[in-house]
């Protein structure tokens, strides 16, 4: 089953995941900085796993973190992450625990900061969240920026290995559509001063937040959909719900793909369901 535990349900929690995530951000950022030096040097020798490893261009896995393999020939980034919606409507793809699981498909337990650098290590630039500007009456959308990214799941389906677009995992609120194939972007979040609370420095925000993937614009999310979607009913009604008959039961293991748009083809093995 996918985790569940821990204090974010309170202030007390929240406080104490706050500063879990800003010492996180920190040792992130200075392990980020040592292994972007040793693949200089040395091509990613010292953090490579064993002999498992391959991408589809026979690309060996780096592991800078437990639950993140980045395949860097292939500029790709294979997640650990689980199923935890079966039905309902849908704000964003993947949050970290104890966050969006009610309008998510995936949790993630990696914590957003180390997704970003993960996406740095595999050749991949960011760019910046899209949002809302109200200026002289006028309500106008910001749209994200970033490198455009295809996003695919891998998991077990009676007794087979299935690949594919996370996009067959939504449809629309009447069941009538699939979820449209524009690409995703890979748009950063972004850094905030500490509130006073905190001390000094900074924070990476989606930390703090748990957006992770996002589907609609919440202006905090590592990775957005290439166009600004609202996340208030009063602009915009809900449009996309969970594909109740395709997806996977809640708490299936799944390892979340993150690649560059027009990436490798499904590896040999693995299948495509039609839709």
């Amino acid at each position: 089953m996918y985790p569940r535990a821990g204090p974010r349900g309170s202030l007390v929690g929240i406080q104490a995941a706050t500063f879990q995530a800003a010492n996180g951000l920190v040792r992130t950022l200075h392990r980020l900085g040592m292994t972007l030096a040793m693949a200089a040097a040395f091509g990613c020798q010292g953090v490579q796993s064993g002999p498992e490893a391959s991408g589809p261009n026979g690309t060996r896995p780096v592991r800078p973190w437990e639950g993140i393999v980045v395949l860097r020939d292939d500029a790709a980034v294979e997640i650990e992450a689980w199923a935890c919606l079966e039905a309902g409507w849908l704000e964003q793809v993947a949050c970290s625990p104890r966050t969006r699981e009610h309008e998510s498909l995936i949790v993630i337990e990696a914590e957003p900061s180390q997704i970003h650098a993960a996406l740095l290590l595999a050749g991949l630039e960011p760019g910046a969240p899209g949002r809302w500007t109200y200026k002289d009456e006028v309500l106008s959308v910001v749209p994200p920026s970033g490198e455009r990214l295809d996003i695919l799941v891998r998991y077990q389906r009676d007794g087979r290995t299935v690949e594919e677009p996370i996009e067959r995992w939504i449809r629309d609120r009447r069941g009538n559509h699939e979820f449209p194939d524009d690409s995703w972007v890979f748009a950063g979040s972004s850094l905030a001063p500490n509130p006073e609370w905190m001390g000094e420095g900074e924070h990476y925000v989606a930390d703090l937040t748990g957006s992770i993937i996002g589907l609609v614009t919440f202006g905090d999310e590592v990775i957005g959909f290439s166009r600004v979607v609202s996340d208030q009913e009063a602009i915009s009604p809900s449009e996309w719900e969970v594909k109740s008959d395709h997806v996977p039961p809640v708490g299936t293991r799944v390892t979340l793909i993150l690649r560059r748009a027009g990436g490798w083809e499904s590896a040999s093995g693995r299948s495509d369901e039609p839709r």
